[in-house]
């Protein structure tokens, strides 16, 4: 377990380090045709985005919501966590 965390955050770092901090690494070619998708991959992904949300709305009683078998699983000492659903909405 060691060694898998060690692996992940060695990625993780090199990761952030290629995408925020290091400069291009692509040729000036390659950098001048970049461009933002066709309309045939933005469609797709907006379905699946749309399909997320509502998902995630419906289902969110099952994970998180009160009586819920997840609040079970994680013990009795975790239940003052269902307090936080019972606040104002204007508080929040």
């Amino acid at each position: 377990m060691s060694i898998s965390a060690g692996m992940t955050a060695f990625y993780s770092m090199r990761l952030i380090y290629g995408t925020f901090i290091s400069g291009a690494q692509g040729t000036r070619g390659v950098i001048s045709h970049a461009h933002e998708p066709k309309m045939a991959m933005s469609i797709p992904l907006i379905i699946l985005m749309i399909a997320s949300i509502y998902i995630g709305y419906v289902m969110k009683d099952v994970m998180i919501g009160v009586g819920s078998p997840y609040l079970e699983f994680v013990g009795k000492e975790q239940h003052h966590s269902m307090e936080s659903e019972f606040i104002p909405t204007v508080v929040k």
